[in-house]
């Protein structure tokens, strides 16, 4: 049984199961997964979109509904009494329900680190007693539980993996018909609703400026699903922005490729950009009631938030958060980028570096510890 809450999770989720079908080719998988997931025979009970909520108040909004379907998962699960339960990421649902299957005896494995070290620190404490590993993709996150009973363990990262013999500039340009010399922005503007809606016009707005500066700039948008098309889409439509656009669902990789830069939400494609070597800038905007309690309370821990700073441990791109998440100020360090070459090869530098830390085959890594799991040897 497994859970995947979002787009990241449904990736991190079919590469697990490739794999584990390789040990066990008769194995059957259920709970809630993504299309991906389903596309190798997963059955989602619920559509995975359920869980893909985001922000403090934007969940409580959501709450009863997911309650609800986390009881009646956890009814079927011990009823199913699988060899494994395995949370793939959506801490939020996944961490109460592991606890409570870890307490019936079902063996559960967690499957990407709750951002402890980053924001809610105390969150540490439902890990302990409830699980019998948790699969780490970023090196920190190991040294982090180390002196803690958290039975973590590095696996390194999957789309580091999937990453590492990734098409050229020049093969993703033929692919998707661009002009070899063309000057190509992609935007990146979130995967979930409430990012669409609160990033995709400042991120049309500075695609419209930098296209004014920047003679025969092309604009790519790679979204990950038809719902995310639509509700870009009409925002552009209704902005009278007038861009060479391009907007594709499901083609991030190659679109990302094909770039010179990126503007992105903060999230998996921050980690996706660096991966494929792109200079990027960085922007998230929260909702005003969540990023009010954040502050009022101070919940965020970490100095950073997008992956290749957590990383690299120190402000290699630039993060433009909350209200500092303008216009001009996105403009600004696009432009930047176009016009200091210097600057975009010594990121490209250390973006080299840290690839190689996270390129560790973390899928078979991952299904190695589960399979340990199931067979009773952890």
């Amino acid at each position: 049984m497994m859970v995947a809450g979002e787009h990241s999770g449904d990736i991190l989720g079919v590469c697990l199961m490739k794999r584990l079908k390789e040990y066990y080719p008769n194995i059957v998988f259920a709970g809630i997964g993504g299309q991906r997931m389903e596309s190798e025979g997963f059955i989602s009970y619920y559509p995975m979109s359920k869980l893909s909520v985001f922000g403090l108040f934007e969940v409580l909004k959501h709450l009863p509904e997911l309650l609800g379907i986390r009881r009646n998962l956890r009814k079927s699960i011990l009823h199913e009494n699988p060899d494994v339960f395995i949370g793939i990421d959506a801490p939020d649902f996944n961490l109460k329900l592991e606890n409570d299957l870890y307490q019936k005896g079902i063996k559960t494995v967690h499957y990407v680190s709750p951002t402890v070290w980053a924001w809610r620190p105390k969150r540490i404490k439902k890990l302990i007693n409830s699980l019998n590993a948790l699969l780490c993709i970023f090196p920190f996150e190991e040294e982090y539980f180390k002196n803690t009973p958290v039975p973590a363990h590095f696996i390194g990262h999957p789309l580091a993996d999937e990453y590492e013999d990734h098409e050229g500039t020049l093969s993703a340009r033929k692919e998707l018909l661009i002009n070899p010399e063309a000057p190509v922005l992609t935007m990146m503007p979130g995967s979930r609703l409430g990012e669409l809606e609160r990033h995709s016009l400042i991120f049309l707005e500075t695609a419209q400026r930098c296209s004014n500066e920047i003679t025969g700039l092309k604009v790519l948008v790679p979204l990950p699903d038809s719902a995310a098309v639509e509700v870009f889409r009409n925002i552009y439509e209704q902005s009278g922005i007038k861009l060479d656009l391009e907007i594709k669902e499901m083609a991030g990789k190659t679109m990302i490729a094909a770039s010179d830069m990126v503007l992105v939400a903060s999230g998996t494609a921050t980690l996706e950009a660096m991966l494929l070597k792109k200079p990027m800038v960085v922007a998230y905007k929260l909702s005003a009631l969540t990023t009010w309690v954040f502050r009022a309370f101070d919940l965020l821990k970490a100095p950073y938030v997008s992956m290749p700073n957590l990383i690299a441990g120190k402000g290699l791109v630039k993060e433009y958060l909350h209200e500092e998440m303008t216009t001009e100020a996105l403009t600004k360090e696009l432009l930047r980028l176009h016009q200091t070459p210097e600057a975009v090869r010594s990121m490209e530098k250390e973006f080299t570096k840290m690839a190689t830390k996270l390129t560790r085959d973390a899928s078979t890594q991952a299904a190695k510890i589960v399979i340990r799991i199931i067979e009773g040897e952890n």
